[in-house]
């Protein structure tokens, strides 16, 4: 078994109490750089291609939130188009940052803290459950994993979220008495932040904390009453503090009654019928959902379950057994998984939210799984662990998986049926195996099966993550859209570019609002006129004046009698035209003129081998003069 300080309470367990000052700084500056070596170590990509506007909606209220509530919060309340803008708990740090740093820096900044609130807690976690290995197991797990990594490489708020929810459980589970109340705070600040960015983890962290709840009522009772009373009461401070912070940094102080308003306006039929599946026929395409139930049962196996614990007459009596064996810190994380698994695929299959079927949402679940795979690795990999010599080798063994898969990350795609089952199965059948191995008497053998599992388990989820997904559109689904998660792992390409496309992409559409130039008076409407060709590179660009809502329906040139009607709707002041050549500008300008067009501006955002050309076009019709 692991080497660990049993407790029945949630009391002190953290070896190495008496570490040296120097020892500690070690650690502290190992895990301030382990973002930085894990992004060039192992070639993780910064960027992700941009396969929604959904992320640069996100960004215009980073980068110029007040211009946008000038130009369009009378055209977008009705429809509750302004929901972006309410999610605080990311887009305040992230002002910050962008403040702070500018463009691309503030990006990569951001995103660093982000890293550094994921690893930190799970290291100290881990390393008082078990050991400063484990606790490095902690940190390449997180900084391996593709969801989690293509979750920060946009604007999309999950980016920020399941940093959030990371650290939040990582802090909850926390095995101290004397110190309980600042991680319950940390706890708190955390997952409140995480609902505040994105509304989808607000029942992720319900059901943390009604696991944490149901926990301490049978472990530990003692003053629980009044730890949930701190947890609230900061619960509350963090949201007024946003709320100030929204008012000085974005613009609107009440994001509370926008977030609810849209999330009313998100449940109407119309909308559910736009957004969500009726039919779970997109489900078995959908590969990497297979990560989340596999790691959940490798833990139970990894803790001594057994399959037939859940076909027995009195399965609930023999889960009740096997749960009450486990360590009251891992047993929250590994009940919070379990509850957050089970309510996303109620609120998908029965319910009619869209939290499985769209990548930017159901990466949250990765946060609890994350943890869940770390101390099931460091239940199965004991016999490894606590032998000074061979302690190091699953570190390694963790890090030789994506390194191997690196130098030829394709894997060819296959569904649940029968590959993705199979794959499963092997997993959860390695773990029972490297838990019966814990007790062999013969060791060598012992350890080299346990080490062969645990890389075989991690390649197994690996290949589960990455495979391909893009798949026919079934009757009763709706389009959405096809994660690449191997593209985040080797520096990897994709058809429409590399890493530094999209970088350079985000450096020119983070410059795009100072070329344009703030409103000057309210519902100074500005809307793009692009060409369909280009949407792929254009994504992020048409993004940061809200896409589709805000541009002309027809390619650059000549409008069209939908395109007079749209004018007539909206009433435009100002006509952005936006291209990667600059072909049509001046056809468009000179189609523009019966509306009284003028060019204001015209110019090129340049940045690496991205260059996007842009005209400024006021039309006097519209344009109210002072």
């Amino acid at each position: 078994m692991p080497v660990r300080a049993p407790q029945d309470r949630l009391g002190d367990a953290a070896p190495g109490q008496h570490r040296s000052l120097w020892r500690n700084c070690v650690e502290a500056l190992v895990l301030a750089v382990a973002p930085a070596a894990a992004f060039f170590g192992l070639r993780l990509t910064l960027m992700a291609p941009p396969d929604l506007n959904d992320p640069a909606m996100h960004t215009t209220f980073i980068v110029d939130p007040q211009d946008i509530f000038l130009r369009y919060a009378a055209v977008f309340q009705p429809t509750e188009r302004l929901r972006e803008g309410a999610r605080v708990g990311f887009l305040v740090p992230g002002r910050i940052s962008y403040l702070l740093f500018g463009g691309v820096p503030g990006f990569v900044v951001f995103r660093y803290v982000l890293a550094l609130i994921a690893i930190v807690p799970t290291y100290i976690l881990l390393r008082r459950l078990y050991s400063r290995v484990v606790g490095v197991i902690g940190v390449i797990v997180i900084l391996s994993c593709p969801v989690i990594i293509l979750a920060w490489g946009t604007d999309f708020p999950d980016s920020a979220a399941v940093s959030y929810l990371i650290g939040g459980l990582a802090c909850l589970a926390m095995p101290t008495a004397r110190h309980r109340v600042g991680w319950l705070i940390g706890a708190a600040v955390l997952f409140t932040l995480s609902v505040w960015a994105l509304a989808s983890s607000a029942l992720l962290v319900i059901a943390t904390v009604v696991a944490y709840l149901l926990v301490r009522l049978k472990r530990d009772r003692q003053k629980l009453w009044r730890d949930l009373s701190v947890m609230f009461g900061s619960a509350v401070g963090v949201t007024g503090l946003l709320a100030i912070a929204s008012a000085v940094l974005i613009g609107p102080w009440d994001y509370i009654l926008t977030t609810i308003q849209s999330l009313i306006y998100l449940a109407q039929p119309s909308q559910t019928l736009a957004n969500h599946s009726r039919s779970p026929l997109w489900a078995p395409y959908i590969t990497y959902l297979l990560v989340p139930p596999a790691v959940g049962l490798a833990c139970y196996a990894a803790f001594g379950g057994r399959l037939k614990d859940f076909l027995a007459r009195d399965r609930l009596a023999r889960i009740g057994r096997r749960l009450a064996s486990i360590p009251t810190a891992q047993l929250i994380v590994s009940v919070a998984c379990a509850f957050q698994i089970v309510i996303y695929t109620v609120l998908q299959f029965i319910g009619s939210t869209q939290v499985l079927e769209v990548h930017y949402f159901s990466s949250l679940l990765w946060a609890s799984v994350m943890l869940t795979l770390a101390i099931t690795i460091a239940e199965l990999g004991a016999p490894i662990l606590e032998h000074a010599r061979y302690r190091w080798l699953i570190p390694v063994v963790l890090l030789a998986v994506p390194l191997v898969f690196e130098l030829n990350p394709t894997v060819p795609q296959f569904g649940w049926m029968p590959v993705g089952l199979i794959i499963v199965v092997v997993i959860v059948l390695l773990s029972w195996l490297a838990r019966r191995e814990a007790a062999s008497h013969d060791i060598t053998r012992s350890r080299v099966l346990i080490g062969g599992a645990i890389a075989a388990i991690s390649a197994g989820l690996l290949v589960l993550t990455v495979t391909p997904t893009q798949h026919k559109h079934e009757r009763g689904t709706v389009v959405d859209t096809f994660p690449d998660y191997a593209y985040t792992l080797g520096g990897s390409s994709t058809q429409w570019g590399d890493d530094s496309t999209w970088v350079n992409l985000y450096a020119d559409t983070t410059a795009m609002p100072s070329f344009v130039g703030d409103a000057s008076y309210s519902g100074e409407q500005l809307l793009m006129w692009w060409n369909n060709d280009q949407l792929k590179e254009l994504r992020e660009p048409i993004g940061i004046y809200h896409a589709f809502f805000d541009s002309i329906p027809s390619d650059l040139g000549t409008l069209t009698p939908l395109d007079k009607y749209f004018f007539g709707q909206r009433h435009p002041a100002q006509i952005l035209l936006m291209s990667l050549t600059g072909q049509g500008f001046q056809a468009s300008l000179d189609s523009l003129k019966p509306y009284g067009a003028e060019l204001v501006h015209s110019g090129t955002l340049t940045s690496g081998s991205v260059s996007l050309h842009l005209w400024l076009i006021d039309l006097h019709q519209y344009l109210k003069t002072p």
